[in-house]
């Protein structure tokens, strides 16, 4: 994990001290504002009682990020997203999920902008404490709530395709954790509503 963490934000440097150097890095070309939803891990969590898997989750996201000129139809896209506060077991549980977000971005036509990138997510929950008692096979036990703040940070490899109109944009972000190891190989998505607002 550790080495994760260092070699992002080692490509995170290298890339910022090679655009910092031009002349163009303080005149970012627009700022721009996310608004959508996070789907956590698409088909591998069980959603219902009959085993059905999650393709799709309504969890509001919003975000900022910049767009700087690199070179010709490329684009340097730093930006900030957060995944709203979600509630799980009666509001016992609290999730809180942030990116850090590192995209190259490449505009082959005008209308369209391909992604490439890595981002670190922060995941928070805070436990509220407390106990439910549940159904365990033919019996009922007790479970406790945890009472206690835990974070976790993930490395990701990401991949989007955007649609440009004027001001506007509509992206489908991917993220796939653990890329190098299929079997912990996970894949998350957010659908994205964009302004950008030109410098």
């Amino acid at each position: 994990m550790f080495r994760k963490i260092l070699l992002t934000l080692t490509i995170m440097a290298l890339s910022t001290a090679a655009f910092s150097a031009s002349d163009s890095f303080f005149n970012y070309k627009a700022i721009y504002f996310n608004l959508g939803t996070h789907t956590e891990f698409y088909n591998a969590v069980q959603n219902d009682d009959s085993g059905g898997l999650r393709k799709f989750d309504f969890a509001p996201t919003v975000g900022i990020g910049l767009v700087f000129p690199a070179f010709e139809n490329w684009r340097y896209l730093p930006e900030f997203n957060w995944v709203l506060p979600k509630t799980y077991e009666e509001s016992n549980i609290i999730v809180n999920t942030f990116m850090y977000r590192f995209d190259m971005g490449y505009d082959p036509l005008e209308w369209l902008r391909l992604r490439i990138g890595t981002s670190i997510i922060h995941l928070n929950q805070h436990g509220r404490g407390g106990k439910a008692t549940m159904r365990n096979g033919n019996e009922t036990s007790t479970f406790y709530y945890p009472s206690e703040n835990r974070s976790s940070l993930n490395n990701t490899f990401d991949l989007g395709v955007e649609t440009l109109f004027n001001e506007y944009a509509i992206r489908l972000q991917t993220y796939t954790y653990s890329i190098l190891k299929k079997e912990q190989r996970q894949l998350s998505y957010t659908l994205f509503f964009t302004y950008y607002w030109e410098n």
